[in-house]
């Protein structure tokens, strides 16, 4: 995992900020550092908003900061856990009745997810380790869904899966947008980031290389320029 020499960072309220480069140059270390998973040695990652600096994953997630780690199976899932459990891990708060968490409201909660994000399942007590890797990341969405996050950072939040699953993540997220939320959206597809990116962050050895903007209009041959 590449370290980062130099990086400075603002993301915008119902913006979809890209950041692309070469998978050894740092983009991957970038999202670990803002949800508080890899140690920042010098700076801060900070919340505006709130004030808060993160320091760590707790307080990322109690502040409403969404990571779809591109580990997905190791980091991002209960593999062994039902989907339920999965889904409702992080969505305590909205099926509560007082201090007390409420099945009926928890249940209605998953099995909306399950129908919305049209993960394909026997039932919401499968074991994620059974789907495949498509509905595999749609439990992983349906998890940040749930928890209602402010901002999300997705790191590759489409490898590994097909087609028409990639549509349906691209809706998601636009979607996501469209609800008000800040997206840091890591990927090594050009395409996918050119596509989707309302700014975009090439990132080369560590340190950002050039900084890009939808409304500038831009191609793959200048991106690839500041990749190598």
């Amino acid at each position: 995992m590449h370290s980062l020499l130099c990086f400075d960072l603002e993301l915008h309220k119902q913006e979809i900020l890209g950041i692309g480069g070469l998978s050894d140059c740092g983009m991957h270390t970038v999202g670990r550092a803002l949800y508080g998973l890899a140690q920042v040695l010098d700076g801060q990652v900070l919340i505006t908003k709130s004030g808060t600096v993160v320091k760590n994953a707790q307080i990322a997630f109690t502040n409403s900061i969404g990571y779809v780690s591109k580990n997905r199976d190791t980091e991002s899932l209960e593999l062994n856990a039902s989907i339920y459990n999965n889904i409702a891990s992080t969505g305590y708060d909205k099926n509560n009745v007082g201090p007390f968490i409420s099945p009926r409201k928890e249940k209605a909660y998953v099995d909306k997810q399950i129908k919305t994000l049209t993960i394909k399942c026997q039932n919401a007590y499968q074991p994620v380790r059974a789907l495949s890797g498509g509905n595999k990341q749609k439990v992983v969405f349906g998890k940040w869904c749930a928890d209602d996050a402010d901002i999300l950072i997705l790191d590759c939040p489409t490898r590994g899966v097909d087609i028409g699953v990639k549509a349906a993540m691209y809706q998601l997220i636009y979607d996501m947008k469209k609800q008000g939320k800040s997206i840091i959206m890591i990927s090594e597809e050009l395409p996918e980031l050119m596509g989707m990116s309302d700014r975009l962050l090439i990132m080369r050895d560590g340190e950002v290389s050039g900084e890009f903007f939808r409304k500038d209009g831009y191609d793959d041959r200048t991106l690839i320029e500041y990749m190598i």
